[in-house]
């Protein structure tokens, strides 16, 4: 039986001396390095994300022109459409827009399309737009393909601003500006923000440029709690600017003041609690989706924008209902393709279509069938003669660059290299899987999984505080997997089927006469083929498991082989294949990364200074508690990773601004600064 790759990337060396006084350890740097993190700053800042380190929304080039198109907006109470998709990342940064604009006395309308009228921009919603009188319409997570539609909207009198994170075409829509980071030109540093970082990076701009406004209720960081969970749900690249806003957006969620995002954690049974990113994409996310998935992400938005928290609760509730809806109807429909593909061997590229499917849960079912299968899928809802389908890949299989090749069996299509979504008559769903088969003969892939292994160690090298260390690379998701350590040589002493008709597996592994248990979610199938190995060797991550009392590190298996202890032959060492530990091309920040040893700046930060600069930000405080600051200056580096200390040990929060910012102090008893890994870092002393 072929066994899967794993990949171990070669170890790259620093001087990590200093490092490990302040408190990393070893193999948390050794993890970090192979990550690309190679230098102190880059290590550092991403250990300890600051909101002082986001960019500034002026780098978008068209920011000031759409600036100027809202002041005459505001100036006038035009009415503005704020019209978004009906996933969570539409959803959410819709609810941002409405929220920001309303405080700040705009004249707001929200739209947002049914998963029925399909994704974008529609024609339809322009003339009721018309009818409205609207003559303003700001896209979010969609608009950068609507050629036609702002063609057609500008005839009738209505300007745009699109917001918009997807790939553009060749040929941009016209609108008075667009922000998008992906769009060549553009301006903007960081490509990865989803739909509603780029509506944030509105926001953000308004409310520095608030003083041709009405003062604003809320500061930036007030809305970092939404663009959290957008940003999460839409699994985009947890690096860079997306790490930050999910990282501190985590934090003001525990706390929020928005009743509609509040309610969806009570009814998750998340309130109060310590977030991390899976709480999100796993439990509240899915909630937020299952709205469009089902029938339309109204109720959805109308949960987010909602003041009242005992309606708002209501609505959480009737989310949890369309969520396992959603469950249900996914079951029915992954049970049915299922017996639909036991009937035969199993193809290259899975091609299934139904007329009982309901169109908007394919695209779950079908990430679902690769996770099992290993080979791209493409589900297909048969309405009439019409199909609209979903599909997903596995590596090095372009999903988009195959669809492009059969474009014309498709009325419509459009994704990325891992999905895509599509239309088009029955009567061509056979040539389509004919057409997926053959082309798939002749890219010589295999249905093998690659695992990007940050790590190996012995079976005894990791307790509870190694992983509160590895929970300090927190959030993980795509782009920032949690780390998959290996160990080699486990003698198998107990094989257990557990959970709900034996789905998954529990060990008890041994190594220099240690065991402990590790958990195989889903391998209960496997059971027979793991009893008859007596020693594996085992990739895996770690998790705290608590049972009553008692708290555990448990290894969570991702994957195993018959031991290869005394020999490497099977891991393959690469700096050049990057995965994430599945089939996700793992992103790192090159911005940091590829910087080596010489960029690490000098710098040196004593009690004494930071005194000093505390005293002079208190000196700027006003009446409100509240300070708007910018770095000057000849040590305005200093002065800003002396802001950043500040930031990590509590004393100062920043509300907005990306320099210059608007900064709060904080009243807090006397601190410890050795708690803080900037100043262990940087201390002179």
């Amino acid at each position: 039986m072929k066994t899967n790759t794993w990949i171990l990337s070669s170890e790259k060396v620093i001087n990590a001396s200093s490092l490990e006084k302040a408190g990393i350890s070893h193999n948390v740097l050794h993890i970090l390095q192979n990550r690309g993190y190679t230098t102190k700053k880059s290590i550092l800042e991403f250990l300890r994300p600051s909101l002082f380190n986001l960019h500034s929304p002026f780098l978008f080039k068209d920011m000031m022109v759409i600036l100027e198109r809202l002041k005459m907006a505001y100036e006038n109470q035009e009415k503005i459409l704020v019209y978004g998709d009906y996933d969570a990342d539409g959803v959410t940064g819709t609810a941002l827009l409405y929220k920001g604009l309303t405080d700040l006395g705009f004249n707001i309308m929200v739209h947002i399309p049914s998963r029925e009228q399909g994704y974008g921009l529609h024609t339809e919603a322009i003339d009721k737009a018309v009818q409205s009188s609207v003559s303003l319409i700001i896209t979010v997570d969609c608009g950068i393909s609507a050629v036609e539609e702002t063609a057609y909207a500008k005839g009738k009198g209505i300007d745009f601003i699109i917001t918009d994170h997807h790939e553009p075409p060749d040929i941009l829509p016209h609108a008075i500006g667009i922000l998008n980071p992906k769009v060549a030109d553009s301006g903007y540093l960081f490509p990865h923000l989803a739909g509603v970082g780029v509506a944030f990076k509105l926001l953000q701009a308004l409310l520095s440029y608030c003083e041709h406004f009405n003062p604003a209720q809320r500061q930036d960081i007030d809305y970092l709690d939404i663009v959290a969970l957008g940003t999460i749900a839409d699994i985009v690249p947890l690096i860079g600017e997306n790490r930050i806003l999910v990282r501190q957006g985590l934090l003001v969620m525990e706390n929020t003041e928005h009743p509609g995002l509040r309610a969806i954690l009570e009814e998750c049974g998340l309130l109060d609690k310590k977030l991390k990113a899976g709480h999100i994409s796993f439990i509240v996310a899915p909630r937020i989706n299952a709205a469009g998935r089902m029938d339309t992400a109204r109720l959805a938005l109308n949960l987010l924008l909602e003041d009242n928290y005992s309606e708002a609760i209501e609505i959480a509730k009737a989310l949890s209902k369309e969520n396992y809806q959603r469950q249900m109807t996914e079951k029915e429909l992954l049970d049915d393709a299922e017996c639909m593909l036991s009937k035969g061997p199993i193809p290259d590229v899975i091609v299934l279509s139904s007329p009982d499917w309901h169109h908007g849960v394919i695209g779950i079912v079908a990430s679902r069938l690769v996770e099992r299968y290993k080979r791209p899928v493409f589900l297909i809802a048969e309405e009439g003669n019409k199909g609209k389908g979903s599909a997903r890949g596995i590596p090095d299989y372009h999903v988009l660059e195959e669809v492009r090749k059969l474009a014309d069996l498709f009325t419509q299509y459009g994704g990325h290299k891992q999905a895509a979504g599509f239309s088009l008559p029955v009567a061509n769903i056979p040539l389509l899987r004919a057409g997926l088969n053959a082309s798939f003969k002749n890219l010589g892939l295999t249905f093998l999984e690659r695992f990007h292994v940050d790590s190996v160690l012995l079976w005894h090298a990791f307790d509870k505080n190694f992983l509160a260390e590895l929970d300090e690379m927190a959030p993980f998701g795509a782009g920032n997997p949690a780390p998959i350590l290996q160990s080699d040589g486990l003698a198998v002493r107990s094989l257990t089927v557990v959970g709900k008709g034996g789905e998954h597996l529990k060990l008890i592994l041994e190594a220099n006469k240690l065991r402990r248990q590790a958990m195989a979610f889903k391998k209960g199938p496997e059971y027979e083929r793991l009893s008859s190995l007596q020693t594996i060797d085992m990739i895996y991550n770690l998790e705290l498991n608590t049972y009553g009392n008692e708290e555990n590190v448990q290894a969570v298996l991702k994957d195993y082989r018959p031991s290869l202890s005394s020999s490497a032959s099977e891991i393959a060492c690469s700096q050049e294949d990057e995965y994430d530990g599945k089939d996700t091309l793992m992103l790192r920040d090159h911005a940091d990364a590829d910087a080596d040893d010489d960029d690490d700046e000098v710098l040196r930060v004593s009690r004494k200074m930071l005194v000093d600069f505390y005293k002079y930000l208190k000196s700027q405080v006003s009446e409100q508690g509240k300070l708007v600051w910018s770095p000057e200056g000849e040590n305005k580096n200093v002065e800003l990773q002396m802001s950043k200390i500040f930031e990590e040990l509590g004393i100062l929060s920043w509300l907005g601004g990306t320099d210059p910012y608007l900064l709060k102090l904080n009243t807090i008893e006397k601190t410890n600064l050795q708690m803080s890994l900037r100043f262990r870092l940087w201390s002179s002393e």
